[in-house]
């Protein structure tokens, strides 16, 4: 008998967060966390509801400082409705919402827009202090995490080892230096122990020569997607990270301020989970809770970086012109 390739762990990660679009955040976390349109709700329960139809595990990184501004009911009924589908909850920080925020449990001489451009003892306490916050509505322990705009550096993976967060998914190689600075020798394509915690990369690819792409819903193709993790798979790759947001296919239009469902992106999503639910020989979902330590520690460096076929990015290319 031909020898069984192992499965790709396969991690669908979505930040699940409030973006600042209108001034009314109320209206802000109606279409930024619910995903709410005039063609019906397509974010958060929108999400979970096809996951659970696909059999599919996914680990929300949920972002709580929006509430200093929009107060906590909503902050706990993503929490809760998370919690209720047995999907992994971790932790997501936009420093943004620092601006105007009362009530800190400390001060800061200074507000930045990443959490890596803090120093250590200040990331300490707003991680620290985010990290309560979810926990005050979730009964599980928080063991993953990602900067708001990948911008981490090494001295959050330290804050991250010392609030007993294991793993991490901010390294972004299209980000290196800006906003991402999480410093390492040579680049990252499979987990390693960083500082004593295990950073799980964003997957990349080359789409074309001497240019990188990270694996997100809204910057793919489905086509794109589907070779990336075939290629992985078949290269014997550990894992791939997959980036979406609760509001990855809702058009925000600045001219007219208002948004729309983007139907190219919510159909990249459909797609991929039905791929994922019928290659199940080939790849599995996880939560970052299932991985175990020291199968991480014992990979070895992988440096294999998957290009797609040209045919897919030229259906990516055709379908950006679309959506817009």
């Amino acid at each position: 008998m031909p020898h069984r390739k192992s499965k790709l762990k396969v991690f669908l990660t979505i930040d699940t967060e409030v973006w600042e679009f209108y001034q009314d955040i109320h209206e802000n976390i109606s279409s930024g966390l619910w995903g709410i349109t005039k063609q019906g709700e397509y974010g958060l329960n929108f999400q979970l509801e096809i996951f659970r139809k696909y059999n599919l595990k996914a680990s929300f990184f949920v972002e709580p400082l929006f509430s200093h501004q929009g107060g906590g009911k909503a902050l706990e009924k993503a929490i809760n409705k998370i919690a209720v589908e047995n999907q992994e909850i971790g932790l997501h920080i936009h420093t943004e919402w620092l601006k105007g925020a009362r009530n800190l449990p400390f001060t800061l001489e200074s507000l930045h827009r990443n959490i890596g451009d803090f120093d250590l003892s200040n990331q300490l306490k707003l991680i620290g202090h985010a990290k309560n916050m979810i926990e005050k509505y979730s009964e599980s322990d928080i063991c993953c995490f990602r900067a708001g705009n990948y911008g981490a550096d090494n001295n959050t993976l330290k804050a991250l080892h010392e609030l007993g967060i294991s793993f991490d998914t901010s390294y972004n190689k299209p980000y290196l230096n800006n906003p991402c600075n999480i410093i390492i020798e040579g680049t990252l394509a499979s987990p390693k122990l960083v500082n004593k915690t295990f950073e799980v990369p964003v997957t990349y690819f080359e789409d074309y020569p001497n240019h990188n792409r990270h694996l997100q819903l809204t910057a793919c193709s489905f086509l794109e997607i589907r070779d990336i993790l075939l290629s992985n798979w078949k290269a014997k790759s550990f894992s791939c990270v997959i980036v979406l947001h609760s509001f990855e296919w809702i058009k925000r239009n600045k001219r007219t301020g208002k948004h729309s469902l983007d139907k190219v992106c919510l159909k990249r999503f459909l797609k991929l989970c039905r791929y994922l639910s019928e290659n199940t020989d080939k790849f599995e979902t996880l939560h970052f809770k299932d991985l175990i330590k020291s199968e991480v520690l014992a990979l070895k460096k992988s440096t294999f970086i998957a290009k797609p076929k040209p045919s897919s990015t030229l259906i990516r290319l055709i379908e950006q012109i679309l959506r817009k």
